[in-house]
């Protein structure tokens, strides 16, 4: 079994949201965008209906998790949702069901095979994506562990693929 990598080059996040783009494939491309700009989970996110993200400006998680939207994934879900109803899935098959994970998983194994990206970009990823580069940007450790619902820095770390001496970084970190 292949542990997941997050995606680190933010160039190839870019050439995942084209090809899906490319590909007319506008709800997958919502679903990525929302994995790796908010950090939810699939399950997460294959449970919202309509009415969970039209015209809002956090996606809400768990009843308590509010994670804001950017203006580009609005317009996404104005694109996926036009003319629904608000009390349906948000992303439907073909035949109108609700969307499950196996098919997400093999849509996106079918992106990566096309771009040559190998085994260990998967769906599994797109929540370490988002980690990553959060705590690339910000070092907030704290909030990622808290989001995750991790027990300790330390499993974060793990989780989004960063080797730190959390130990030495304090040390090296205090000048009084």
């Amino acid at each position: 079994m292949t542990i997941s990598s997050p995606i680190r080059d933010i160039e190839t996040i870019n050439i995942i949201k084209g090809l899906y783009e490319k590909k007319g494939m506008t709800r997958d491309l919502l679903l990525f965008e929302l994995a790796v700009n908010t950090g939810a989970g699939l399950n997460d996110l294959l449970n919202l209906n309509v009415k969970d993200v039209i015209n809002k400006h956090y996606l809400c998680i768990d009843g308590k998790k509010s994670i804001p939207l950017r203006d580009e994934i609005k317009k996404l879900i104005e694109r996926v949702s036009a003319g629904r109803d608000g009390t349906e899935p948000l992303f439907l098959t073909l035949k109108g069901n609700r969307l499950d994970r196996t098919s997400v998983f093999y849509a996106f194994k079918e992106i990566c095979q096309e771009l040559g990206l190998g085994d260990d970009i998967t769906v599994a990823s797109w929540r370490k994506t988002f980690a990553y580069h959060y705590y690339k940007k910000y070092k907030d450790l704290s909030y990622l562990q808290w989001l995750f619902n991790q027990s300790t820095v330390e499993v974060t770390l793990k989780f989004i693929g960063v080797d730190e001496n959390m130990n030495l970084r304090f040390r090296e970190g205090v000048a009084l």
